[in-house]
């Protein structure tokens, strides 16, 4: 199985990344706003308060008598106009220290120690002695009539500033839902970017059959159009490069053939008729010793090469394979002694599908030969001491397996030489798959997957079921 690409989630990453962003300019601009309240409260209570002594005074000296100049008569009237451009919280107190008169205007604004009051005074920070600023009630003639305390008005800012806040609020919930349909719909958008990646996957996974549908956005089309014309050149390659590699196949085994047929038909007929004749010339030379010796030589000599041949033979092609066929020649192969220079043997069990089928033609060779290569690995890169060979006949394809003990090496893959190399050729190259894994116990387990016509198997069948009847008729 291909490994899972890791999603592509656009729509996800902008909203994260945007609510972020957005978050962080709400939060700049509430702290620039904050930072500016604070500072224009700060810098406009000494001039307010000092107006507002001013006024006081002022409407204290029209409305008092000479002989009355008492705090008494102050009201807090001429102060509206001032409250309507900076509002104030103003507290009158007479020499004696007695507060005569209190208010915060306009009026009605609300109470100054209510909620908004307190939450305003909170976010100022400092004491209320420094958001006080105490001014002296002055007359004309420089008489101390009392004191005047000013404070910002707190009820009137807090609301104000709650208002303020709230508009930012719901704009920042405004920009935040738009960013939200903005990545929804980016999402949506780019959401067959995914199908891109997993369509990738499984082209690495040499799956050349897979095609992108038709998508809405015009870059991603053209995107499934280039990839579609990619798998189907590379399928139309891995086309071409099979057909090369099983005709090269087949030219091989066919050469193999020939070459043992010549050597079985030419060279061993030669070999058999030098024994003959060293033996003949053994009977004849007994009287002399020296030529009976020699004859002797001969005769061994002709009997090594005869052996030599007929391995030689074998390895080209194996001549079960061509009389009795495949099953005969896998357990003939599996009977063969294995040794290696360490006196350590190799015992092979083979596992075949019963009652047992023919192959297609030209099969059975491939077979056997990727059952052979396999054997060979365990037998000089796994240091095993025993083998299982089995055979399975699925719907559409053969799958073989062999299956090892052996130690192995620490790495994850077999050691890539020129026999799995070429076990692997051979198997593409009947358009078959080659995968391998270590069992928990140790060892390897090498699988592989040929595909099969049933067509061709069911004339393969007949073909041999006649070759075997005509084997027959002949011997009797």
């Amino acid at each position: 199985m291909p490994p899972r690409p890791p999603l592509l989630l656009l729509g996800r990453a902008l909203r994260w990344r945007l609510g972020a962003v957005a978050l962080a300019v709400v939060a700049v601009l509430g702290w620039s706003d904050w930072r500016e309240w604070r500072q224009r409260n700060a810098q406009a209570l000494p001039s307010t308060a000092a107006l507002a002594a001013q006024l006081l005074a002022d409407d204290l000296a029209r409305h008092a008598s000479a002989f009355d100049r008492s705090t008494h008569a102050v009201t807090l009237a001429p102060l509206r106009t001032l409250a309507q451009r900076a509002p104030l919280c103003v507290a009158v107190s007479d020499i004696y220290g007695h507060r005569v008169r209190a208010g915060c205007l306009p009026h009605e604004d609300g109470d100054p120690d209510g909620a908004p009051a307190r939450w305003a005074r909170r976010l100022a920070g400092g004491t209320d002695a420094q958001w006080t600023h105490t001014l002296t009630l002055a007359l004309s003639e420089g008489v101390k009539a009392g004191t005047v305390e000013v404070q910002p008005h707190w009820a009137l800012e807090g609301r104000l500033l709650w208002q303020r806040w709230a508009w930012l609020a719901a704009a920042a919930a405004a920009l935040m839902g738009m960013l939200w349909l903005a990545s929804r719909l980016v999402a949506r958008s780019l959401a067959p970017a995914n199908q891109v990646l997993g369509a990738l996957a499984r082209l690495a996974a040499d799956d050349l059959q897979v095609r992108l549908p038709p998508m809405r956005l015009r870059e991603l089309e053209h995107i499934g159009q280039g990839f579609n014309r990619l798998a189907e050149h590379l399928g139309e390659l891995r086309r071409r490069q099979q057909q090369l590699s099983l005709h090269l196949l087949q030219v091989r085994e066919a050469e193999r053939r020939r070459l043992a047929r010549e050597l079985h038909d030419e060279m061993g007929q030669s070999l058999t008729a030098l024994q003959a004749e060293a033996a003949a010339m053994s009977l004849m030379t007994q009287a002399l010793p020296q030529a009976a010796a020699s004859a002797q030589a001969m005769s061994r000599t002709t009997a090594q090469l005869l052996d030599g041949l007929q391995r030689v033979l074998a390895d080209l092609r194996p001549q079960a394979l061509d009389r009795f066929g495949l099953a005969v020649a896998l357990q003939s192969l599996a009977n063969l002694p294995r040794r290696r220079a360490d006196g350590s043997t190799l015992r092979v069990r083979l596992a075949l599908p019963q009652p047992w089928t023919p192959l297609p033609p030209d099969h059975d060779i491939h077979v056997y030969r990727i059952v052979q290569e396999a054997l060979t690995n365990a037998l000089r890169h796994s240091g095993a001491a025993s083998a299982a060979v089995a055979l399975r006949r699925e719907a559409g394809g053969l799958r073989l397996s062999v299956a090892d003990d052996g130690a192995g090496p620490e790495a994850d893959l077999p050691p890539s030489g020129h026999g799995l190399l070429g076990l692997r050729e051979r198997v593409l190259a009947l358009g078959g798959r080659l995968d391998w894994e270590r069992p928990a116990g140790g060892g390897l387990c090498l699988r592989v997957w040929l595909p099969l016509d049933e067509r061709a198997a069911e004339e393969g069948a007949r073909g041999a079921g006649e070759a075997g009847t005509g084997m027959e008729e002949k011997t009797t």
